[in-house]
């Protein structure tokens, strides 16, 4: 639960501020009010600026590492899911270090626009100097929107592979019990030598669909940076994949369904600090399982702290019904803001403040008389 300052605090700030008077009501747009309680994640906490990076360390990940390929036993890593959970990561594979670093994304060689992202996270893997970068936009209003990615293991000749739409993944507010789908589609040609035939080439087409459910928080503990606040997040991922081939297949058709299930820790200014996936199967995973594909730990990154504060939101409009018994609130989202506090007030006295709603939104309704006064105001939460 977030919670903030006393009311003679914030009331001390509306000298700042002007007051609009509109008939019968009034509005102020506060300044941010400070949190506390249950860890919340930001699109602050991500990554998203250039020049940011962090590295982790890994058992194998795809075609782009020369490590040893070998499944993981991660069933003590999961743990358990609920509140005020522990999970310890200091000690893991270590065979694989893959550095992310955030570029232009004009740093990328490609012919291929991937209109909308603003930043590209690049994996270099250590064991072969090999890279795959991700097409990103990250946004306070947003949180982090996938456009695509560049990967020669998946389509060596065409290896930038823009998605159909954008890939909310991460949305901008996180927290516990949150819950929230995705997905996307994309296209890309698989090769496949076929002896007297030749090398085969299938268009192939890739459905994939995200469940997401925020299961856990605790603290999460990692090699080398210590101990801290965390969220996990569980994800079921179903891709369904189609193909033709032409001269046989003309049409699109559907080859195969599978399931992964990842597991994700997130921790404030670090934003994925850990990650776990499953073995592909036919089959959705259950919740608990033991062999993993591969498991990754964060162990360095230049994030820093973040210094920015929420912002106090602008653009407030007020609007009254044709029946004149509701009011409709609505203001423009302010930067590195969580939560938006709406008080009301019918004498502006110090400790005459009533809260009417706290949202995520960017706009609150109550029923009101046409012939009552009432001071609104917009607190800012982090």
């Amino acid at each position: 639960m977030i919670k903030f300052n006393s009311s003679e605090n914030i009331t001390g700030r509306l000298t700042k501020r002007c007051v609009v008077c509109l008939s019968f009501y009034s509005a102020l747009l506060l300044a941010p009010a400070m949190s506390l309680g249950q860890i919340t994640i930001t699109a602050k906490d991500m990554f998203s600026k250039e020049g940011q990076y962090y590295k982790m360390y890994s058992n194998f990940v795809g075609h782009f590492s020369d490590a040893t390929r070998e499944e993981v036993d991660v069933f003590e890593y999961i743990g358990e899911a609920g509140e005020d959970q522990a999970w310890d990561f200091r000690e893991g594979p270590e065979e694989e270090v893959i550095r992310f670093d955030y570029v232009r994304p004009g740093e990328i060689d490609t012919d291929v626009e991937f209109e909308g992202a603003t930043i590209v996270e690049r994996a270099t893997f250590d064991s072969s100097g090999k890279q795959k970068s991700m097409f990103l936009d990250v946004s306070a209003s947003r949180g982090r929107d996938v456009y695509g990615f560049y990967d020669d293991s998946i389509d060596e000749e065409n290896p930038a592979i823009p998605f159909s739409t954008r890939l909310n993944d991460f949305p901008a507010v996180i927290n516990f019990g949150d819950s929230w789908n995705a997905n996307t589609t994309f296209e890309f040609v698989t090769r496949q030598s076929m002896f007297e035939l030749g090398t085969i080439e299938a268009p192939t087409k890739l459905v994939y669909q995200s469940e997401m459910v925020v299961d856990g928080h605790g603290i999460i503990i990692l090699p080398g940076l210590g101990f801290h606040d965390c969220l996990r997040v569980n994800e079921l991922v179903q891709y369904d994949t189609f193909i033709t081939i032409p001269g046989l297949i003309d049409d699109w058709q559907k080859a195969s369904t599978d399931y992964v299930r990842n597991y994700y820790w997130l921790s404030k200014d670090m934003g994925i600090v850990a990650q776990i996936s499953s073995v592909q199967d036919t089959v959705p995973l259950p919740d608990e399982f033991s062999a993993a594909s591969a498991m990754w730990r964060q162990f360095e990154n230049n994030h820093g702290e973040t210094s920015v504060v929420p912002q106090a939101v602008e653009g407030l409009e007020i609007s009254l019904d044709v029946k004149g018994d509701r009011v409709l609130l609505s203001w423009e989202k302010a930067e590195n803001t969580v939560e938006y506090l709406v008080q009301y007030s019918e004498d502006l006295a110090v400790n005459g403040w009533r809260d009417l709603k706290t949202t995520t939104g960017n706009f609150a309704l109550d029923d009101i008389s046409s012939k009552t006064s009432r001071f609104y105001r917009i607190v800012s939460l982090e």
